[in-house]
């Protein structure tokens, strides 16, 4: 008998140890990337049109994990929204992704906080066409000289891209 309860004791220390393990899947080994930021970023934008907005929405990713999400509010854009959202004094070690390339006022205010770059979709010539923002909403001549700027990036995302064209002002 002793030796069954035994044999039953290890039969069941093994069965609890392998069902204690949990498997790692294909997801769990993505690690995040640019396009999948970007597609957070898409996601915003889409919540914004379906609210009657512009196909804007940004996303701060703070040391590679998400940190906020913004679309426009009133006359903030979607980039100045995340950030403020974001509640942080500073954006040191931050990506923003937005949709739709800041405006120069929006930028600055990145380049304030000392987020590390900018990734975009939509530059500012389609962004003006599109009647997302005005012409002189990009002004790079009220950037100072002596100013900090940091890079910003374009990507291709072509879903970011079929969102702009179909929106009509």
């Amino acid at each position: 008998m002793k030796k069954f309860l035994s044999l039953f004791a290890l039969i069941a220390l093994v069965c609890c140890a392998a069902t204690a393990a949990v498997p790692i899947t294909k997801v769990d080994k993505i690690a995040p990337t640019d396009e999948v930021f970007m597609d957070m970023a898409v996601t915003a934008a889409k919540k914004a049109v379906s609210g009657g907005q512009a196909p804007c929405g940004a996303v701060i990713i703070l040391n590679g994990a998400w940190r906020a999400t913004g679309t426009p509010s009133g006359t903030t854009t979607a980039e100045q929204n995340a950030a403020a959202k974001s509640r942080l004094q500073s954006l040191t070690n931050a990506t923003v992704y937005t949709t739709v390339e800041p405006t120069t006022e929006a930028y600055m205010d990145l380049c304030r906080l000392g987020a590390d770059a900018v990734f975009f979709v939509v530059g500012r010539d389609n962004a003006v066409k599109m009647g997302i923002y005005p012409a002189d909403a990009y002004d790079d001549a009220k950037i100072p000289a002596d100013f900090k700027t940091i890079p910003l990036k374009q990507m291709p995302y072509d879903e970011a891209t079929e969102l702009v064209i179909k929106y009509k002002k």
